[in-house]
């Protein structure tokens, strides 16, 4: 014997249906959603190595509300120049200071990296992405 389904178990199915695809579109549309492009952005805040640091040491919560996937400008002193995965990564620290700034260089700028050396003073724009005893920043580029 066959059994008929009910109107309200239709709509039901209906409503799960959409609802599904509505959660898909979604998630395609965020994924597939462009980076900022950090060169041709202007920065929100520009600020020392110095400043940044003590910002966040003093109240890290809202000072990751204020930078957090923000386009940023820091200036200061080249403590280290490394590689990570083929791209070059800056580690920015002032004198007497623990913690540090590390950017992750876009690759186009492996390059221009290689001009610099340890105490240089440089000026980087990247998007912050927090602070974990140093503030990191993604998707860097060099400033004239």
């Amino acid at each position: 014997m066959i059994r008929k389904v009910g109107n309200r178990t239709f709509k039901i199915f209906i409503g799960f249906l959409l609802l599904a695809t509505l959660g898909l579109v979604v998630s395609i549309y965020l994924y597939n959603k462009p980076h900022v492009d950090v060169k041709e952005s202007e920065a929100a805040y520009v600020l020392t190595a110095q400043n940044l640091i003590d910002e966040y040491q003093t109240n890290e919560m809202d000072t990751n509300k204020k930078y957090s996937e923000t386009v940023i400008q820091v200036k200061g002193t080249i403590f280290e120049i490394s590689t990570l995965k083929g791209n070059s990564v800056i580690t920015i620290r002032d004198e007497g200071l623990e913690s540090s700034i590390i950017c992750h260089m876009l690759p186009e700028e492996n390059k221009r990296t290689l001009q610099f050396k340890k105490g240089d003073e440089i000026n980087v724009k990247g998007i912050c992405t927090g602070y974990l005893m140093d503030v990191i920043m993604v998707r860097c580029t060099l400033v004239d």
